[in-house]
């Protein structure tokens, strides 16, 4: 199951995506704990894992909040996200008078790693796909079973993210976007916007 919490900082999206047995993964943080939280408790979930698509100010900001909501959970990103998450200027807090730097201790993940969910005898896997461009370390996560992806920023229904930012890179964009239109028929999360199918 997938909840979509949006009109998050700069109308971003927070998922959660759930299994049939109540374990289930936060993806994105832009969205204030509360009405997040709410909901986990309400369904009885288990949060293994709090996942950062890319390290963004509208994607983080809140991932304190959430780590200590959830502290047993796994907090990962890309390996290649940890020097913006760390710099207030790459992840765009220094312009709304932040000054944040975001580690929190994340766990890293690479290209084609994969993030597993107990689901009873089965697991609901994620594959990560690195998509650089719109950030160094920009991540989708792909769930080849279910034909869903969560892009973050990298894709969205009607376009894609920025490439005009520190960290970021249209040549990368380009390689990026032409990796995932070769996943047919998948529909993806965005990190900001609707829902759309590839």
């Amino acid at each position: 199951m997938i909840k979509t919490f949006n009109n998050g900082l700069l109308d971003s999206n927070t998922y959660v995506y759930s299994t049939n047995d109540g374990h289930a993964m936060i993806i994105d943080f832009g969205i204030p704990l509360a009405p997040v939280k709410e909901y986990a408790e309400k369904n009885k979930l288990t949060v293994d894992y709090l996942v950062l698509t890319h390290g963004h100010y509208d994607h983080i900001n809140y991932i304190g909040d959430y780590k200590k909501a959830f502290p047993k959970a796994k907090i990962v990103c890309h390996e290649n996200e940890l020097d913006l998450v760390r710099d207030p200027e790459g992840n765009l807090s220094l312009y709304f008078g932040l000054y944040n730097s975001y580690d929190v201790g994340f766990d890293t993940v690479k290209n084609d790693d994969e993030i597993s969910l107990k689901s009873g005898e089965e697991y609901a896997t994620f594959k990560v796909i690195h998509t650089p461009g719109h950030t160094s370390g920009c991540m989708c996560l792909y769930n080849e079973n279910e034909k869903i992806m969560f892009t973050g920023d990298v894709l969205f229904a009607n376009g894609y993210g920025r490439v005009d930012l520190k960290y970021a890179s249209p040549s990368d964009m380009i390689k990026s976007l032409n990796k995932l239109y070769t996943y047919k028929g998948v529909k993806i999360y965005a990190g900001h916007g609707s829902s759309g199918i590839i």
